[in-house]
Parts: structure tokens; C-alpha cells; sequence
């Protein structure tokens, strides 16, 4: 807090009114909500009792005598305003209640509470707090707050637009390791966490993990950069690191979207986690059984691939965060395509094909549009974006325009500590292509209800040494929409033509075409590269059973 008003003055003395206060009493006090800023948390944690101290530097931005923070956790116990006792702290709902002598706009003020963080997750996650067997059948502890959970812990700015500096002190049994945002002082029982980069969002780094079944391993300098993995003996997952894979993509994110963000320094670890991978900032955590072998999934390697994509946060979710809570979409989606584009460019085109395979098959299934007009909570959500979020965002655009385009247009939106929402992705999006997407966004990402992606029917008639070929939508009731894809004609011999269906960014219900084979056809491939999130009519039209891709298998 800064120096003291006569205004401040005189709320202090208003008790005293009757002897006076002298002739400040003429001046209005302070009184009203303040709207405030929160530039820092300093959090401590016991493990044991689960007891925490939470203070906050907090800016006033609009004067007042009140303010009010989200916070969910048990009891404000004591609350202190720059070390003296808060003139009244109540919890009003979800929402901390604190009031002191009043402030004018610009004050700092650093707000201090207790409580007691409940063992509890939300909805079988792991958002919340949480302490499970790991793979070695030892205890493995995670405090997460995703996004808009912090308040879990402690009264907090909830905002997805939130970001903050931080200090983690986390008192802890010996024996146990603990790792969290920022640089890393470890101790016997007591570890401390000094985040004091440019800031971090709340989702992400607002949270520690602690194990005794940690063995840590150097996996070198990867451009400039410390890595080091922090593996379980029978997890064994760090020898199964492509080290030279990563490297590689690290150093592609750099020379596209400019330096790493969190220094020198950037830790892996396993453990029994809910997602199999989460992006706190050069902390990344992956699950314990991410390995390739025995591991199912729509990957050709689930370990590298969510590894590049934890990676790929620490761009785009991490430096570069969500404006709200519903435009979540457009981090994984990133996330995702970036994995493919250096995959595609850089590795191999079968790795990158499965992943385009990926995101087919988990589209199928989705229940909710990418930006869902109903709003739902994010959990009950969230799974539907990792297949269509690329697909629809992306990969659709580079097929209708060019990679070159989509890329200059992430080049635009990351590299940078701010907030974006998906309206800021679709106009630097358009800026690139030099196109109007608005009838695209609004078909193929905003909506009510599952969507209706399209079905199309494809025909084929001979002309002589000609062939027709007619493509039509025949669901267009549920809306025409637009991408570009195209159908293989293929031979008896391995001949193959390929013919581009280009219904442009806001569709077509009828594309035809006359080619020449050269051969006789004896089938077709509906979207041969995958460059569309359209089904063919023919195919079944039951939707597979919905699996979120992201949640670890021993979760679903």
C-alpha cells in the first residue's frame, strides 16, 4: 500500500468523528468495489496438513475500499492488507469479500490469507488436489488449477487472461522431490520455486508436483536450453526419448515464434496423471505409462508426439494465453498442428498421415462445436477440440490456401506474453490469406448442440475416354460447408488420379468436374489426404464411442 490519504485518514478516524479528526473530516472517504490486478503470488504449502499461505501483490486499479477475489477452498482463516488485520473478510459465495482503509487507484497492497486446501478433484480429474499411487506404488502429489481452478487453493484471479509472477514454498516429508514453475531450490523438507519470468498464466503455473520415486536424468543442451527428465525406474520412459527428434523441434519453434520463454531451464517428469501430458511452464509433466509399446493410441508414437506437443504449449497456451475460458480450442489446436507441420516437414510423411488419420477419428465422435454457443463447464467439452480444433483451424485452411499462409498467421499470434481469443485467430488468419472467413468460423466453429459435419456422395460416370465426376453434399440442411480435399481415382494396377474438390471457404452442395484417367477405374478415395473434415455418405453414419485423446488410458 502507498503512502496514506486524507481520504484514508479519514475512514480510519470515523469512529472517532465525534472528537475529530481535524480538518481532514471535510474530505469523502474511500468507499466502493475496487477493481484490481494481480501481479504476484507468494504460495506456501505444507504437505502434510495441507495448510497454505497465500499472499498476493495486488494493484487497485479503480480506487475503492473492497475488492473480490474467486476462491472456493476452506475458510479465509486470517486475512492481513500489507500486514495489518483486514477491516472485514468474509466468503459471500464462491467469492472472498476483503475491505481495508480504501484505496486510490495505482496502490499496491499485498493481501495475505490461510486455509486449508481440501484433497479433492473436480469431476474424477486431477484439477484440484490430489495424492495416488505412481507406478512404483509410492505416493505421487499434484496440485493442478487448469484453467479458472486456482481458486481451489487460495483466493485468486481465476481469469484464463490471467498472468502472474510466483513463488512456491512447499514444505515436504525428506525424501520427497518436488517440482513447480520457475527456478528450482531444492531442499530436504522444503522446496522453493522462484517464477520471475515475464509472467505465467494462471492455469498452468499454479501448481507443483512431488514424488519419491523420481530418478533425474540430463538429457543435454537443446539450443541453449538445460533438459532434464525425471523418471521411475519402472516408468523407464526417458532412454525412450528421442532426444535428437526434440531438439529438433525445439529448435524449429524458436527459429518460427522466437526464444523459449522460461530461461535456461526445462524439466520433464512422469507420473500417474489424468491427461497424458500437461504444459506448466518449463515443467512439463507426462503420464507414467506414455511409452510406445503396450501404450494404445491413434498415434504412431504417443510418447513423441505429446512430448512435441507440451512443448509446443510452452508457445502457444503458456507465453501466449487464452483470453476465456471458451476459447481453449485454439491452444491445442496449435499445439497439434505444430506437431504435424514439423513432423510432415522435417520427419516422416507416415507419422504425420497417422495424425491426420488421429484427428478424423476423434472428430467422429464430438458432441459440443469448438466454440459452443451453450457454454458448457470445460470439462464436459473440452476432449472434442484435440481432432477438429487442427482440422477445422488449420489444416482445412492450409488445403483451401497454403501451409505458407497459415503459418505467417501463427507467426502473428505467438511469440509474445498476451491473451488471445479465437476471434484474434481468425482475423490473423484472414489477414494471411487475404480472404473473408467470417461464413467459414461461423459454420464450422461456432454452433449449438453436435455438430453435422458433412457427408458428401461421390459419382462417377464415363464419357468415352472421359470421366464425370460429381461430389455433392447430402446433408446440406445442416449447413453448406467449405474446404477443399481430394478424391483419388484408382486403377486395377496401383494407377491413381487424383482429383481436387475445391468447394472454396463457404461451400458448395454440388462440385463436378470431367477428367481423364488414362486407365479404367475401378475405385475411389474419398478425401486421400485428409485435408477435410468430411465423410463420405457411404460410410456409417453411427458416431464411435466418444474418448477423450487427451485423458491417459488408466482414466477412461
Amino acid at each position: 500500500m502507498g503512502p496514506f490519504s486524507t481520504r484514508r485518514l479519514l475512514l480510519l478516524c470515523l469512529p472517532l468523528v465525534v472528537t475529530g479528526c481535524g480538518a481532514d473530516d471535510k474530505d469523502e472517504p474511500i468507499i466502493g468495489e475496487a477493481t484490481i490486478t494481480i501481479s504476484h503470488y507468494d504460495y506456501h504449502f505444507n504437505m502434510e496438513s495441507r495448510e497454505a499461505r497465500a499472499e498476493l501483490r495486488v494493484r487497485i486499479d479503480t480506487e475503492g475500499n473492497c475488492f473480490r477475489l474467486p476462491m472456493r477452498s476452506e475458510g479465509l482463516g486470517e486475512v492481513t492488507l500489507d500486514d495489518a488485520t483486514a477491516l472485514a473478510a468474509e466468503i459471500q459465495g464462491s467469492q472472498a469479500h476483503i475491505c481495508g482503509v480504501g484505496w486510490e487507484e495505482e496502490t499496491e497492497v499485498v493481501f495475505a490469507s490461510t486455509t486449508t486446501v481440501p484433497l479433492e478433484t473436480w469431476q474424477g480429474s486431477q484439477v484440484g488436489y490430489s495424492v495416488s499411487p505412481d507406478i512404483e506404488g509410492t505416493p505421487f502429489t499434484y496440485l493442478v488449477s487448469w484453467v479458472g481452478g486456482c481458486d481451489r487453493f487460495a483466493p485468486c484471479d481465476t481469469k484464463a487472461s490471467a498472468f502472474a509472477t510466483y513463488r512456491f514454498t512447499i514444505d515436504h516429508p525428506a525424501g520427497q522431490q518436488v517440482l513447480c514453475p520457475g527456478t528450482l531450490s531444492p531442499g530436504e523438507t522444503q522446496t522453493i520455486c522462484e517464477f520471475n519470468y515475464a509472467g505465467g498464466p494462471t492455469y498452468s503455473s499454479f501448481g507443483f508436483a512431488a514424488s519419491e520415486s523420481w530418478v533425474k536424468s540430463d538429457l543435454g543442451d537443446w539450443g541453449g536450453v538445460d533438459v532434464s527428465f525425471y523418471d521411475m525406474p519402472s516408468a523407464d520412459i526417458a532412454r525412450k526419448i528421442d532426444v535428437e527428434e526434440h531438439k529438433s523441434f525445439m529448435a524449429w519453434m524458436v527459429e518460427t515464434f522466437g526464444p523459449y520463454p522460461y530461461g535456461s531451464e526445462l524439466r520433464f517428469a512422469v507420473g500417474p496423471t489424468y491427461w497424458n501430458g500437461f504444459e506448466h511452464p518449463g515443467n512439463i509433466v507426462l503420464n507414467d505409462r506414455l511409452r510406445t509399446s503396450g501404450f494404445q493410441s491413434a498415434y504412431s508414437n504417443p510418447l513423441a508426439h505429446t512430448t512435441s506437443h507440451e512443448i509446443a504449449h510452452q508457445w502457444a497456451g503458456d507465453e501466449t494465453t487464452l483470453l476465456t475460458t471458451h476459447d481453449f480450442v485454439w491452444k491445442e489446436a496449435m499445439a497439434e498442428y505444430l506437431v504435424f507441420v514439423h513432423k510432415i516437414e522435417n520427419l516422416s510423411e507416415s507419422r504425420a498421415n497417422r495424425t491426420l488419420n488421429a484427428w478424423k477419428s476423434f472428430a467422429r465422435s464430438s458432441e459440443y462445436y469448438l466454440v459452443p454457443e451453450e457454454a458448457p463447464p470445460l470439462i464436459d467439452y473440452y476432449g472434442d477440440v484435440y481432432g477438429p480444433g487442427p482440422m477445422i483451424l488449420f489444416r482445412q485452411l492450409e488445403a483451401l490456401y497454403s501451409r505458407e499462409a497459415v503459418m505467417q498467421a501463427l507467426g502473428t499470434l505467438l511469440g509474445e506474453q498476451r491473451a488471445i481469443g479465437i476471434d484474434d485467430v481468425q482475423v490473423a488468419l484472414e489477414d494471411a490469406i487475404g480472404a473473408d472467413l467470417s461464413g467459414y468460423f461461423a459454420t464450422w466453429v461456432h454452433g449449438e448442440g453436435a455438430p453435422q459435419w458433412p457427408r458428401f456422395a461421390v459419382s462417377t460416370t464415363a464419357e468415352g475416354e472421359n470421366l464425370r465426376v460429381v461430389v455433392e453434399q447430402v446433408n446440406a440442411e445442416a449447413g453448406l460447408y467449405g474446404c477443399a480435399f481430394d478424391i483419388a481415382l484408382q486403377g486395377a494396377n496401383e494407377e491413381q488420379l487424383l482429383v481436387r474438390v475445391d468447394l472454396g471457404p463457404d461451400g458448395n452442395a454440388l462440385f463436378e468436374t470431367t477428367v481423364t484417367p488414362g486407365f479404367e477405374v475401378v475405385d475411389t478415395l474419398f478425401d486421400a489426404n485428409r485435408e477435410c473434415l468430411a465423410f463420405e455418405s457411404t460410410a456409417t453414419a453411427a458416431k464411435p464411442k466418444r474418448i477423450n485423446p487427451w485423458v491417459a488410458e488408466a482414466f477412461r
